[in-house]
């Protein structure tokens, strides 16, 4: 039997040459094969979702695909919403990946309103963006209620695991940027909360504090370039992995 990552191969392989119906085929397989291996489960939101949206962008019937997937999920969590709340957190998540991929954050928001309200509370993070950008500020902050004392959290993270990385090595450097984008992805989201409730002075407090609660300077450094110049840490990313694939 193949492999995940070979049949991985074989789609990216078919999709290149315009084999469109054999890509979405594999697509379709891996989707669900890579969540029951553990090894290659993170393949699944981040390559073979990308994969396909990609493929959906080309070929109508890989959207129509994607979205009966997505609906076929949508009502595995409805039906199971009072079980396990962890099975289902990830499965709205699942959900909410696809829906990221389609341009449907309509879609993520009306589900998030069915759910109960335990299952809601868990979910939340997950679905904080789409309900922002629904403009339904009122239920993020509901969710939210202290978004500095989040970003708070945040930074204690990023101070964690920057004291355990080596910058003086490319490795360490590629991990120091991966942590910056997270944390920069979580300010983002205290600072749209806030600036969509209309607590400007709090938004703009927010972002010194972003900056001033990271201990290390070359952190701290990154993140204030970031502030600066939004996509500066998506740059460093892709040019010290194209510079690591050419050396």
């Amino acid at each position: 039997m193949d492999t995940v990552q070979e049949v991985l191969e074989r789609a990216w392989t078919a999709h290149s040459a315009g084999g469109f119906d054999n890509a979405l085929k594999d697509y379709i397989w891996l989707f669900d094969a890579s969540a029951a291996d553990e090894e290659t489960a993170p393949l699944r939101l981040s390559y073979v979702l990308s994969a396909w949206a990609k493929l959906a962008e080309e070929y109508l019937p890989a959207r129509h695909a994607l979205v009966e997937v997505r609906d076929r999920d949508s009502k595995r969590l409805l039906a199971s919403a009072d079980g396990d709340s962890e099975t289902a957190a990830a499965l709205f998540n699942d959900i909410r990946a696809i829906n990221d991929k389609l341009g449907d954050l309509q879609n993520t928001y009306h589900l998030f309103q069915q759910l109960p309200e335990a299952l809601a509370r868990q979910c939340a993070r997950s679905a904080l963006p789409s309900l922002m950008a629904c403009g339904d500020y009122a239920l993020a902050r509901q969710h939210l209620p202290q978004p500095l004392q989040h970003l708070a959290q945040a930074a204690a993270v990023f101070n964690e695991r920057r004291a355990g990385m080596n910058v003086l090595t490319t490795a360490g450097v590629a991990d120091l940027l991966a942590e910056v984008y997270n944390y920069i992805v979580e300010l983002a989201l205290v600072l749209d909360l806030l600036d969509g409730c209309g607590d400007t002075a709090a938004a703009e407090a927010a972002r010194e504090q972003a900056v001033t609660l990271v201990q290390s300077p070359e952190a701290r450094a990154c993140v204030q370039a970031e502030l600066d110049a939004p996509g500066t840490t998506l740059d460093a990313m892709i040019e010290l992995q194209n510079s690591s694939v050419t050396e």
